[in-house]
């Protein structure tokens, strides 16, 4: 199962961990209703931010059964 959330222009949501660590997610570009945005990410240094379109299947599973990954 998966969050769902619609955010606007300018507009944010927070995820935060068990330990108080927090990553805020911001859209900052909306490009001309082409189904494409621009996110800012705001995360502690020990996050790691992976795009999931380069990152092997095998990867990509891994990651996702382990929520966040740290370095």
């Amino acid at each position: 199962m998966a969050l769902v959330i619609s955010r606007q222009y300018e507009e944010s949501f927070v995820i935060s961990d068990s330990s108080g660590n927090n990553i805020k997610i911001t859209i900052i570009e909306d490009k001309d209703n082409r189904n494409q945005v621009r996110l800012a990410i705001e995360a502690p240094k020990e996050f790691i931010v992976h795009r999931t379109e380069i990152l092997p299947d095998k990867d990509v599973e891994k990651i996702s059964q382990n929520n966040i990954t740290r370095r």
